[in-house]
């Protein structure tokens, strides 16, 4: 079974159902859940989401997004190694550098993201949504 980290900015797309992300972003979530691969998310990309649903649509639509999101995915601890290991990953963003020591703490093999520029140093496969499904071969059916 792969171990796949799922980025922020894939969450949030997702969450808030943003048109010109979320149907490619969602696609991918469902295609590692249909190939049976366990989906990590770093703890803190938990409350960023809670943060973005909670202003666009209250603070009920914050925890369901969080509920949703731990229904489909293993939350990735960040304690102290990670936060230290962060400081020298993704400069100068070091939100992107806890979600790429979560990877690294929990041997994750592949990461899904939008953001083109960042986690091209680490050692495993980075793919946006769209690429992710295309070398799964999974057509996302719009529904």
């Amino acid at each position: 079974m792969s171990r796949v980290m799922v980025d922020t900015n894939v969450w949030i797309d997702i969450v808030l159902n943003r048109p010109e992300f979320a149907f490619e972003s969602k696609g991918a979530v469902m295609a590692c859940i249909e190939e049976g691969s366990e989906i990590l998310v770093a703890a803190t990309s938990l409350k960023d989401v809670f943060y973005f649903a909670e202003r666009s649509a209250g603070i009920d639509a914050g925890y369901r997004a969080v509920e949703l999101i731990l229904d489909i995915a293993t939350p990735a601890q960040v304690d102290g190694i990670v936060c230290r290991k962060a400081i020298e990953l993704e400069r100068p963003d070091y939100e992107d550098g806890i979600v790429a020591a979560c990877l690294l703490a929990e041997d994750a093999d592949e990461i899904i993201s939008r953001d083109e520029s960042s986690f091209n140093d680490l050692d495993v496969p980075k793919y946006t949504p769209a690429s992710f499904l295309v070398a799964r071969k999974f057509e996302p059916l719009d529904i």
